[in-house]
């Protein structure tokens, strides 16, 4: 081989050689590659218990989760706002590798744009003791949204450097103060049973059981809370925003829960004291009053945090409210579907008594259960539970004369399953011209309007169900229809084979029925419902001696053409004697209660014919 065949051999191979180093240098091994596609570690957000940030000015941010809310531990102590917090750790655990860059890729003024040689942000997780996760961000990269990062090797903390997509540094970049909770107060409105309001005036004590429990005001007066009223006071309590703090070891006046009562509050101060009991916890916090609503910002302290707050106003002078003011201004908070018994007295009527039954209720009258009219008692819930009471007329009363009271005209009391009956009564003055209601149990007169009795009906009747007749088909054996002085029609019906035979005057017309009308009749007398019941009966019995129809319904077994049977006559008459009227009376023979149906009705349901159309020839 000659000299120069050598050194072409020789040339070849070290370029070769350059090219597999520069390969090697800029472009990614197999095992890179692999990494890349794997992206960084994950880790479990919800287990995250400390985020430590460190700048490159050496400037801490100490993030500590402290039971259900989050710290700032450094470079002050504060509550942290929980959204930045969450969004801090979203961001860490959403970075994305784009490719794996290495130290001797970049000459020294490349590598110093990086960022990496001195990170902007150092930033750790712990979950307890344990690290669970761990970078450093550089400088931004020219693609949008990307950074450089380092992530250190645990044990040599050597880190690996790679060009990455993230938006931490932006959450990063966020000033320490702006950490801290814009909230003065941060609590789910369900886990509070407890506000206490402390003003120069007096206290107010308002509390409850839990989330579904109804609230109560317990101080100055016990008696029911207001839902609507106390919510809209919650809410003005759980947005008190912060617009400024200063950091002081003053917290609240000095002055405990416990000593609220002690240390009357100033004139222009109101102390708010959170109970929760879900969270074994109470929030104490004290806010200066606006001088006026044009008044933006104002001053407050809490117990819970040394910081002194400049808070936005807006909205503020809710918290100075009287007791009046959260009282139940509804008249009645009851649970339907939770009552076992109702009744209702006065002086102008029988005692009225309603029980339910599986969600039907039922009447007494007559020394039997009926079925009781469902829609009106759905009414009178609804107009109990809805009337406003139009003035809280006194707490105590001594003397219930002046209110009527003493001899209630009227008394209605509901009984819940498995609780006490609550019995409320109602009077008037003397001249009869205001009127007031008035709970057995508790010492409060409340005046209310007069619109709420006719929901209250002291008349029996008003109470029976409106299905006046209510019978099977199947046991439908034959119905008779007389109608002033035309002939009486009868209708014969087999309940095994579903046929119709009829008479008209004792000639046989079955050929002329009409099956689909002659079955609607049956229909409507099976469910045959009325308008109403009518209480004075003494015009009703007169017209009804001479009826404008006649409907008698017999009945039998079901399914059976044989067997005993059971006759029922309806009896209609118009409200005035040989006139169209609009509303007709109507009787169930040997029923002592009378009905009224509409002259619409009484057509649509029985008035038509059930014969065929006569043609005309």
């Amino acid at each position: 081989m000659s000299a120069r065949t050598t050194l072409l051999l020789f040339l070849l191979v070290a370029a070769l050689a350059a090219v597999i180093l520069g390969i090697e240098r800029y472009f990614p091994s197999a095992q890179e590659l692999r990494e890349i596609k794997r992206g960084p570690a994950r880790f479990e957000k919800e287990k995250v218990t400390r985020a430590e940030v460190l700048t490159a000015e050496n400037t801490p941010l100490t993030l500590v989760r402290d039971g259900n809310a989050w710290r700032i531990e450094a470079p002050f102590d504060d509550l942290a706002d929980p959204q930045k917090v969450a969004a801090l750790i979203l961001t860490l655990d959403g970075v994305e590798w784009i490719e794996r860059i290495h130290r001797e890729e970049f000459d020294e003024g490349e590598w110093q744009k990086t960022g990496l040689d001195q990170p902007r942000y150092k930033v750790r997780l712990l979950a307890g003791d344990s690290v669970v996760h761990e970078c450093w961000f550089g400088a931004p990269a020219v693609i949008e949204n990307s950074v450089y990062i380092g992530i250190p090797d645990a044990k040599t903390q050597e880190p690996a450097w790679y060009l990455a997509k993230s938006e931490a540094p932006a959450v990063l970049q966020i000033p320490a103060a702006s950490w801290r909770d814009p909230k003065l107060l941060r609590l789910p409105a369900e886990v509070i049973t407890g506000i206490t309001l402390t003003q120069a005036s007096g206290q107010i004590v308002l509390s409850r059981e839990n989330e579904h429990a109804p609230w109560s005001l317990e101080k100055p007066l016990k008696t029911r809370g207001s839902k609507e009223r106390i919510t809209e006071l919650l809410s003005t309590i759980l947005n008190i925003e912060i617009a400024e703090a200063r950091d002081s070891t003053v917290t609240a006046n000095g002055n405990s829960a416990k000593g609220a009562d002690a240390q009357p509050a100033p004139v222009d101060e109101i102390k708010v004291i959170i109970e929760s009991k879900p969270r074994g916890k109470s929030y104490e916090f004290t806010v200066k009053k606006p001088a006026d609503e044009k008044q933006a910002l104002t001053s407050a302290t809490t117990a819970y945090r040394k910081s002194v707050f400049t808070v936005a106003a807006k909205n503020l002078s809710n918290l100075w409210v009287n007791p009046n003011a959260l009282r139940d201004h509804l008249l009645a908070q009851i649970d339907g579907e939770r009552l076992d018994y109702i009744t209702i007295t006065s002086k102008t009527h029988p005692e009225i008594n309603l029980r339910n039954e599986g969600g039907s209720w039922y009447l007494l009258r007559h020394g039997k259960w009926d079925a009781a009219n469902g829609d009106r008692i759905a009414r009178c819930l609804n107009a109990l539970n809805t009337h406003e009471i139009l003035q809280f007329t006194a707490d105590t009363a001594a003397d219930l004369a002046p209110y009527g009271l003493d001899a209630p005209f009227q008394t209605i009391t509901w009984t819940p399953s498995r609780e006490k009956p609550v019995k409320l009564m109602f009077g008037h003055n003397a001249e009869n011209t205001q009127f007031f209601a008035k709970y057995d149990s508790e010492p409060f007169i409340y005046r209310i309007d007069a619109s709420l009795l006719p929901s209250l009906p002291t008349d029996g009747i008003k109470w029976k169900g409106l299905g006046t007749l209510r019978f099977t088909t199947f046991a439908l054996r034959r119905i008779t229809m007389s109608r002033g002085a035309t002939s009486t029609t009868t209708l014969d019906y087999n309940p095994v084979t579903a046929e119709w035979k009829a008479t008209r005057g004792g000639r046989d017309v079955t050929e002329e029925i009409d099956r689909v009308k002659a079955d609607q009749l049956a229909n409507h007398l099976a469910r045959f419902t009325v308008q109403d019941w009518a209480a004075d009966r003494s015009d009703a019995l007169q017209a009804l001696q001479n009826p404008f129809l006649t409907i008698q319904v017999v009945l039998g077994e079901p399914g059976r053409t044989d067997g005993p049977i059971r006759e029922v006559e309806i009896h209609f008459s118009p409200t005035q004697p040989n006139a169209e009227t609009a509303f007709y009376f109507g009787q169930i023979k040997g029923d002592p209660d009378i009905f009224y149906i509409t002259r619409t009705a009484l057509l649509q349901n029985f008035g038509e014919s059930v014969f065929k159309p006569k043609t005309v020839k």
